[in-house]
């Protein structure tokens, strides 16, 4: 499972293709967590951002914030987008620098962890607000959240992660 992100349009420069596959990304990001939201904690955003995050290395920024910029119009700011503004960063950043790691099962294996880790990335700013025990209480009342967050992101990174790989690389590479 190779990454495409070498052959993803000329360093420095933004092709029009990677601007488009960039924004088709953010899009559906957002699709994918509109339509899993009625399932708690079950989403495909942590495997999208992965994939986009291989494939484009750290353009895949762009794509995790025009999500977080998506998701902030349609349900409202709150706490929540300072969130997902660093936790979303986080695993793209993570995802860039273990790009080497071959396998679907270690995907898996990495966004299960991310699934798990959710809540106590959330918890961050109860520190700033609340101190150690609101952080620590923010995230143990999540902490079955954050199970059923590990095992879907688990599955799906399983499942899906070989052809999303493969059709992304088809359509980065593709040529004119």
């Amino acid at each position: 499972m190779n990454s495409p992100s070498r052959k993803a349009g000329k360093p420095g420069r933004f092709a029009a293709r990677d601007m488009v596959l960039l924004a088709a990304f953010a899009a559906l990001m957002v699709a994918g967590q509109v339509a899993l939201a009625v399932i708690p904690n079950v989403e495909v955003v942590s495997l999208l951002v992965i994939v986009c995050a291989l494939t484009f290395g750290a353009r895949s920024l762009l794509a995790v914030y025009a999500f977080v910029a998506a998701e902030a119009m349609i349900y409202g700011f709150g706490l929540w987008v300072i969130n997902y503004m660093y936790i979303w960063a986080l695993l793209a950043v993570v995802s860039i620098l273990l790009r080497r790691v071959e396998g679907r099962l270690l995907w898996a294996l990495i966004s299960g962890l991310y699934g798990l880790m959710f809540g106590a990335l959330c918890a961050i700013p109860y520190l700033f607000i609340g101190g150690v025990k609101m952080a620590f209480s923010y995230w143990a009342a999540g902490i079955v959240f954050d199970l059923i967050h590990a095992a879907g992101n688990f599955v799906t990174a399983l499942v899906l992660i070989e052809p999303l790989m493969k059709v992304t690389g088809r359509l980065v590479c593709r040529s004119y």
